[in-house]
C-alpha cells in the first residue's frame, strides 16, 4: 500500500521532513550528505536548529527510501505535518537545566559534609539521568562510526566519573566536574532552544491564524468543510468578523477587508462585486459571497512556503562551518589524548592531574557556537524581511544584494503602475462634455482587457458615470477599438503614443484624451537607489516612450523595445564580468528573472515571476529595495560578529586548556557561555 509519504513525493516537487537525534551542526551535514547521494534529488537542505530537511527535485523520488537511509546512520525523520508544535514556556525549558545545577552544588557540598553516598547520588543522577541525552546521542553516532557535539560532551561528563571512581582520585573534584558538564551544556541548550523558538514565532503566526474551515454554498445549501478541501469554483460565505480563508473573487455583497497582518497596511480597503480578497484578510463589515480561485490558491500558503524556505536553506558559509566540524570533533579527541599521553608518559605529571587537563580539553572544545552562528540570524532576518514587506527564499541571495552594485528594472510594474491618468480632455472639436465623451468611451472600453482600457473605465467609475449599451464592438490589437454606442458610431484610437493620447471619435464629433502613466517611483528615490546601484532600464515599451521616462528619472542608461530574449542576452552579458540584479513582474521577464544573480519580483506578478524570484515584495513596491539592502548588511555583520565570538573563544580556550590552567567544572562553563554569547549576540535587534 502506498503511503502518505510516497504519494507526496509522487505529487510535489519539494518535501520537508521533520528529523530527530541531530545534535550538532556536524549531524545536519552528515544527513545532508546521504540523502545527496540519491540522483533524483536536485538539492537538499538540512537545518540543524530548524531540526528540518527540505528536497527539492525536478523527477520522482520515493520519500520513504529517503526515510530508510536516515535511520540507517541513527537519525528519525518523517514527512512535516504541518501541525503547530505547542510552544513550551521558558519554566518549563529550564527545569530540567536548573534541577541538574542544583544537584550538582549539592555534589560538592555531600563531599565537603563526608556523605560520599549523597555525593555520588546526586552526581550519578545529573550524569546519568539528566545527562542520558548526550549518551543515547554518542551511542548512536559512535556505532555509525560519528563523532558530534555529544560525543565530547558525552565522554568528557563519563571521564569525570570514571576518574572520580579511582582509588586515588580527588572525587570530590572530578564527579562535580562531570555533573557541571552536563548542567552547563543544558543550560546553554536550553538558551538555544527559546532563541529559535522566538525567531521563527512568524511561521508559526501565519499557522496558527490561518482558518482550517469554510461555509461551502452550495445548491442554495451552506456546508461547513475544510479549506484544503476547497477547489476553485467552489462558492464560500464570509461574516462580518471573519478571517477570509481562501484567496478569490466577491460576487456578491460589499465590505471592506484588513490585510495588516499580509501586507501591511492597517487601513481598512474596501471592497465590492469583482475585487478580489486574500486569505488572511479579515471581513470587517458585510457578508460577501466569494468564487474561490482556481486550483484553490492561498495567499497563506505562498508566503509559508517562502518563509520555509527561506528558514530551511543552508548559506553557503554554513555549508563551510559544517565540514569545518566533521573533523573539528575527531581533532578535539586526538588532541585530549594525545595531551594526556604528552603529560603523563613524556613530562612525568601524575596520573590526576594529568586526566583532568585531558578532560579539560575535551569538553571546552564543543563546537556548538559554530553551529549556532548563522542559523539563529537567518531565522531573525526573514522574521524582520516579512515585517518590512518582503520575503526571501534563500539567505545566500540576500547576502548578495549587498555585494551587487549593477541593478535592472523592468519598466511596467516596476517603475510604472501600469495605470493611466487623465491629464486632460480636449473637447474644442465637440458638443459633448468631459463626462459624456467618458461614458462613451468606457461603454466601449469595457469589452477590451488593454491596461488603457482599464484606466479608462476606473476614472469613469471615480466620477460615477452612467454606462450606454455597446453592439458591433470589434477590438484591433495594437491600433484601436470601435463600435456602435447608444446608437452612435464610436472609434478609439492612439494618436500619439508617445505622449498617450488617444483619438475619440463620436459619429461627427472629435475629442483628445491625453493620458499619463502613474509612476511608482520619484527622483529622490532612484537617487537613493544610486548610492549604490548601476541601473539600467530593460523595457518592451517603445524607445521613445523609455527614452521619456529615463530622462524624467535621471537614469542614463534605458533601452526600449526589448523582447524577453533581448533582456536575457543583456543580463548574461553583464554577468561575464560582475553580479546583477533583476526586478521585473511579468511572464516575459520570467527568463531573466532564473537568470540573475538576485531576482526580484512582487506579489502582484505574475505567478511564473514569483517562481523565478529570489526575493517577493509583498507589501509596497521598489522602494523596498532600500529595506532589503539594509538588512542584508545588518545580517551578515551579525553572523561575522558570531563567527569572531565562536573563533576567538576556541582559538584562546583550547590552548589554555591544553596548558593545564582551567578545570573541567570553569571549562564547561566557558563552554556553555560561548554558546549563550552567539545566541544573545544574535537575538539582538538587526539595525545599522
Amino acid at each position: 500500500m502506498t503511503n502518505k509519504a510516497t504519494l507526496l513525493s509522487q505529487n510535489s516537487n519539494t518535501v520537508s521532513l521533520d528529523l530527530d537525534g541531530m545534535t550538532c551542526a556536524a549531524c545536519a551535514a552528515r544527513i545532508e550528505r546521504v540523502i545527496s547521494k540519491n540522483e533524483s534529488i536536485e538539492s537538499v537542505s538540512v537545518n540543524f536548529p530548524l531540526k528540518k530537511a527540505v528536497i527539492k527535485s525536478d523527477k520522482d523520488f520515493n520519500v520513504d527510501k529517503v526515510i530508510e537511509k536516515i535511520s540507517a546512520i541513527g537519525y528519525s525523520a518523517k514527512v512535516t505535518d504541518n501541525k503547530v508544535p505547542e510552544k513550551e514556556n521558558y519554566s518549563k525549558t529550564f527545569l530540567i537545566p536548573f534541577s541538574s545545577l542544583a544537584f550538582s552544588v549539592g555534589v560538592s557540598q555531600a563531599f565537603n559534609a563526608n556523605n560520599s553516598f549523597l555525593a555520588y547520588l546526586l552526581g550519578f543522577t545529573v550524569i546519568f539521568l539528566f545527562g542520558r541525552r548526550f549518551h543515547i546521542s554518542a551511542v548512536r553516532k559512535i556505532t555509525h562510526f560519528e563523532f558530534n557535539m555529544d560525543t565530547l560532551v558525552s565522554l568528557g561528563s563519563l571521564s569525570s566519573v570514571a576518574v572520580s571512581l579511582l582509588p586515588s582520585s580527588n572525587s570530590d573534584m572530578f564527579l562535580d566536574a562531570g555533573a557541571y558538564i552536563i548542567s552547563f551544556v543544558l543550560f546553554g541548550k536550553a538558551v538555544e532552544d527559546i532563541s529559535i523558538q522566538n525567531s521563527i514565532d512568524v511561521s508559526e503566526a501565519i499557522k496558527n491564524s490561518k482558518p482550517q474551515y469554510a461555509k461551502l454554498l452550495s445548491n442554495g445549501k451552506i456546508m461547513v468543510k475544510k479549506v484544503s478541501d476547497l477547489n476553485g469554483g467552489d462558492f464560500i460565505g464570509v461574516s462580518p468578523g471573519e478571517i477570509i480563508p481562501i484567496d478569490g473573487i466577491i460576487t456578491a455583497g460589499s465590505s471592506s477587508t484588513n490585510e495588516d497582518f499580509l501586507t501591511g497596511e492597517s487601513k481598512p480597503i474596501n471592497k465590492k462585486t469583482g475585487d478580489g480578497v486574500l486569505a488572511g484578510s479579515i471581513n470587517l463589515d458585510g457578508y460577501i459571497e466569494v468564487e474561490v480561485k482556481d486550483g484553490g490558491v492561498s495567499t497563506y500558503d505562498f508566503i509559508e512556503q517562502l518563509i520555509l524556505e527561506a528558514q530551511s536553506s543552508t548559506p553557503s558559509i554554513q555549508k563551510t562551518l559544517d565540514r569545518i566540524t566533521q573533523f573539528f570533533v575527531p581533532g578535539i579527541l586526538l588532541l585530549s589524548m594525545s595531551t594526556f599521553l604528552y603529560r603523563y608518559f613524556l613530562e612525568g605529571t601524575d596520573l590526576m592531574r594529568s586526566l583532568e587537563i585531558a578532560i579539560s580539553v575535551l569538553v571546552i572544545a564543543c563546537p556548538c557556537a559554530l553551529g549556532l552562528a548563522t542559523p539563529i540570524t537567518l531565522y531573525k532576518a526573514s522574521t524582520l524581511g516579512y515585517r518590512d514587506g518582503f520575503l526571501f527564499k534563500n539567505f545566500d541571495k540576500l547576502q548578495n544584494v549587498k555585494k551587487i552594485n549593477k541593478i535592472i528594472f523592468d519598466k511596467t510594474g516596476t517603475l510604472t503602475s501600469g495605470i493611466f491618468s487623465i491629464k486632460k480632455i480636449d473637447t474644442e472639436n465637440t458638443k459633448l462634455s468631459e463626462n459624456e465623451i467618458l461614458s462613451y468611451v468606457a461603454s466601449l472600453e469595457i469589452r477590451s482587457n488593454h491596461p488603457i482600457a482599464k484606466s479608462l473605465l476606473l476614472e469613469s467609475e471615480r466620477r460615477n458615470l452612467s454606462f450606454f449599451s455597446s453592439e458591433n464592438v470589434k477590438e484591433d490589437i495594437g491600433s484601436g477599438i470601435h463600435g456602435s454606442v447608444n446608437g452612435l458610431d464610436v472609434s478609439i484610437v492612439g494618436k500619439n503614443e508617445i505622449e498617450n493620447v488617444l483619438e475619440v471619435k463620436i459619429d461627427n464629433q472629435q475629442a483628445y484624451i491625453h493620458l499619463e502613466e502613474d509612476l511608482t517611483v520619484d527622483q529622490d528615490l532612484i537617487t537613493e537607489i544610486k548610492k549604490y546601484y548601476e541601473i539600467l532600464i530593460l523595457s518592451g515599451d517603445s524607445s521613445e516612450k523609455v527614452s521619456l521616462l529615463a530622462k524624467e528619472l535621471s537614469i542614463k542608461n534605458a533601452l526600449g523595445s526589448q523582447a524577453p530574449e533581448d533582456k536575457l542576452a543583456h543580463v548574461k552579458a553583464i554577468q561575464e564580468t560582475e553580479g546583477v540584479i533583476f526586478i521585473g513582474d511579468g511572464v516575459n521577464d520570467s527568463p531573466s528573472l532564473q537568470q540573475a544573480d538576485v531576482a526580484i519580483t512582487t506579489s502582484i506578478s505574475s505567478q511564473i515571476a514569483q517562481a523565478s524570484s529570489d526575493i517577493v515584495i509583498h507589501e509596497g513596491g521598489i522602494e523596498k529595495i532600500l529595506n532589503i539592502r539594509d538588512l542584508a548588511v545588518t545580517s551578515s555583520r551579525r553572523v561575522r560578529q558570531n563567527l569572531f565570538l565562536a573563533f576567538v573563544y576556541n582559538s584562546l580556550m583550547i590552548p589554555i586548556a591544553v596548558a593545564g590552567s582551567i578545570s573541567p567544572k570553569l571549562g564547561a562553563l566557558a563552554m556553555a557561555m560561548s554558546s549563550i554569547s552567539v545566541v544573545l549576540n544574535s537575538s539582538r535587534k538587526l539595525t545599522n
